[in-house]
């Protein structure tokens, strides 16, 4: 129930609370602050109050630091302080990135999920070619090293897919990783509906629905998906969670959401670059809290849906537990 509630929050808080916090605040997650870092690019920490200006102009090439801000200059609050070089709000790019997050670890476990309930559905109450056919191309697909090929993919389609958006509905980048994470984790729902379904469609129920003329479609729908149900909301919970780490994941090999726009892995790679790129560390400019705060958002959000999922296999199938 902890992390039931804890999800519910933390949903509200990314959906509505992100431009809320943003209207309260009085600027946006991609909004730089010249002020909010030191002479040597260290962002400040939590609770800085600082001029709320973008743009400074410096007067000469020999000036070392900022000038003054004008007298009656309007400060602005960054709550969790600034996210690196650029000064940008970090609280901010937390709430909007964990929209992203969500929406990329959400959508990609929904439509993994159907894909795999029409192949594992069709292989298991079918059988024959059509479960030889599928089971092997289940096969096939898991011979794959996952990242490995979501870099190769995501490379190729980079500039292509990455840049479609169905009329601004998502992000750049957030449409391609959705599909990218769905094509190579529908297989583990699959194994678990044709299981299910090899076991179910020898019982009593399922003849009776024949003897009556139940067409298969109709024995499919009403009488056997409703049985892997409960199977697939615990596994979807842990197919979320590691969709959150899966697209952090992602970030750091330099594929998905691209910046400006935040999510939890890109706040990651800004502050300590890609794989191919990676952000050399100062002790001068170096500080805990953008590599703290997007990473213990990450753990507790994918800490959530693990124990939802365990709670709910437990309150599903209760001898199970025993």
């Amino acid at each position: 129930m902890a992390a039931l509630f804890f999800i519910v929050a933390l949903i509200i808080a990314v959906g509505a609370g992100s431009p809320i916090a943003a209207s309260i605040l009085g600027h946006g997650p991609n909004d730089p602050f010249p002020y909010a870092v030191n002479p040597n690019l260290k962002p400040v920490g939590p609770m800085s109050r600082i001029p709320a200006l973008s743009e400074v102009k410096i007067t000469s090439d020999e000036q070392v630091g900022l000038p003054k801000p004008p007298k009656g200059t309007p400060t602005t609050l960054l709550v969790l302080g600034a996210d690196g070089s650029l000064g940008r709000d970090e609280l901010l790019r937390l709430l909007y990135g964990g929209r992203v997050t969500l929406e990329v670890a959400l959508l990609g476990a929904l439509l993994s999920i159907m894909v795999g309930v029409l192949l594992g559905a069709a292989a298991g109450y079918f059988g024959g070619w059509t479960d030889a056919i599928i089971s092997r191309v289940v096969d096939f697909v898991m011979s794959f090293p996952l990242l490995l090929f979501l870099l190769m993919l995501g490379r190729v389609l980079t500039g292509h897919l990455d840049t479609v958006t169905l009329g601004g509905v998502f992000n750049q980048g957030v449409l391609m990783l959705i599909l990218l994470i769905a094509a190579f984790t529908w297989f583990y729902p699959a194994r678990i509906v044709r299981s299910e379904m090899l076991s179910l469609k020898r019982r009593e129920f399922v003849d009776a629905a024949e003897m009556v003329g139940a067409s298969d479609r109709r024995i499919l729908v009403r009488h056997l998906t409703p049985h892997v149900v409960p199977a697939l909301i615990a596994y979807g919970t842990v197919l979320v969670s590691t969709n959150v780490m899966l697209e952090a994941g992602l970030s750091f090999l330099n594929v998905g959401v691209k910046l400006p726009t935040a999510s939890w892995g890109s706040m990651l790679t800004a502050t300590w670059g890609s794989l191919l790129q990676q952000n050399s560390y100062s002790p001068l400019s170096f500080t805990i809290w953008p590599t703290l705060v997007p990473s213990l958002a990450i753990f507790l959000t994918a800490l959530a849906f693990n124990l939802l999922g365990e709670g709910f296999r437990s309150a599903s199938d209760p001898e199970g537990t025993r």
